[in-house]
């Protein structure tokens, strides 16, 4: 019916009708099949990996975590703490949230983040010699995000807020 010669009966020439000079051979990796040993279309071929471009700074992450792209962060120092937004002339209560200072692999970026959890980022900022982390009285302290944003950390003890005011300083300068 689909005859491809008068020899093709039985389908017998389906392998030399694929040859490397055929489309729809290479579409199928025949071509492969007949230089190297077994049948290649038959085994996996794991795909190859992107290749990793220049990192490039990112500002505003789509996770809200910002960072580089690129980069895998490293959490340098985390801690629980009750955090606050000033909006309207007055603190408003954000919940029990974490605190973690991150660090990026190989370059020296390092950003003080706000969450809830792995997935819900609430807000960030890049610490640089120019970041302003205050120290207040009875646990608290105050820093601005990337937004502009004022935010207020109450930590849940004296110990706790001196060790993540240290890890900040460390990296402020």
């Amino acid at each position: 019916m689909f005859s491809g010669g008068a020899d093709d009966e039985d389908g017998s020439e389906f392998g030399s009708t694929m040859s490397s000079g055929s489309k729809l051979g290479s579409l199928f990796g025949m071509d492969r099949a007949n230089t190297q040993d077994g049948n290649q279309s038959l085994q996996y071929i794991a795909p190859k990996q992107p290749k990793k471009g220049k990192s490039a700074k990112s500002g505003s992450g789509s996770g809200g975590g910002g960072g580089s792209e690129g980069t895998q962060a490293q959490v340098l120092h985390a801690v629980a703490v009750h955090a606050f937004r000033y909006t309207n002339s007055q603190y408003v209560k954000q919940g029990k949230l974490g605190a973690a200072i991150l660090g990026y692999h190989g370059i020296t970026d390092y950003k003080l983040l706000l969450y809830v959890s792995k997935q819900q980022q609430v807000t960030h900022a890049k610490i640089t010699p120019n970041f302003t982390f205050t120290v207040q009285a009875n646990n608290y302290a105050t820093f601005y995000d990337e937004q502009r944003q004022n935010w207020s950390l109450m930590f849940d003890s004296e110990d706790s807020a001196f060790e993540f005011t240290k890890q900040v300083a460390g990296l402020n300068t």
